[in-house]
């Protein structure tokens, strides 16, 4: 049984509270959907539990993942789905899921912000538009409504951030645009570096 992705299609085209936890470029971001966090939390809460009653001297956080890459007989590449994240771990520390924590979808979505593309049409995002937006979203909540799914599993968005004080713009679009890090495109998305297409 492998643990499949949320699938975006069947998604709302309403507006979904999101809280965004990484954060590569304006064309890839990952989310969490809100209202499934205490999922996530009550999953990983047993699994720990689950794991450090079968091995009594481990206590830590476990997470689910995917082996990626194998770098040598010790050491693996791991992509913790449900985060985004991409980490390297001893072989001794992986072990096999149980079918139970395999019954929740990949909880991290990856997305890409609608009409927007690197200034002068390039192919890659700069670092300073790349850093401006880690620094704009990093672990913010906001909503997004999804313009169009992407392979099922990934979405073209657009997001207003929740405002943490009056005078602070809640358009992340119009920000990276008013900073010169961006530019509007009439296309839903462009194929960018780093990007969901």
């Amino acid at each position: 049984m492998d643990v499949r992705s949320i699938n975006t299609v069947d998604l709302s085209r309403g507006s979904l509270h999101v809280r965004i936890i990484k954060v590569e470029s304006p064309t890839l971001l990952k989310v969490h959907l809100y209202h499934a966090r205490e999922y996530l939390e009550e999953l990983l809460d047993d699994l720990t539990h689950r794991m450090t009653r079968k091995s009594q001297n481990l206590i830590c956080n476990w997470q689910r993942g995917v082996i990626i890459n194998l770098a040598d007989r010790t050491t693996a590449t791991i992509a913790l789905r449900d985060w985004g994240r991409v980490i390297r771990r001893p072989i001794s520390e992986i072990y096999i899921l149980e079918d139970k924590f395999r019954e929740l979808n990949w909880q991290s979505i990856p997305c890409g912000l609608a009409h927007l593309c690197p200034v002068g049409s390039k192919s890659r995002w700069s670092r300073k538009s790349r850093a401006l937006t880690k620094l704009l979203l990093g672990q913010r909540e906001g909503w997004m409504r999804i313009l169009e799914p992407i392979q099922n599993h990934a979405a073209v968005i657009t997001l207003e951030l929740k405002r943490e004080s009056e005078d602070e713009m809640s358009s992340l679009k119009e920000m990276l645009i008013a900073t010169g890090c961006a530019q509007h495109t009439d296309e839903k998305i462009v194929s960018a570096i780093p990007g969901i297409l």
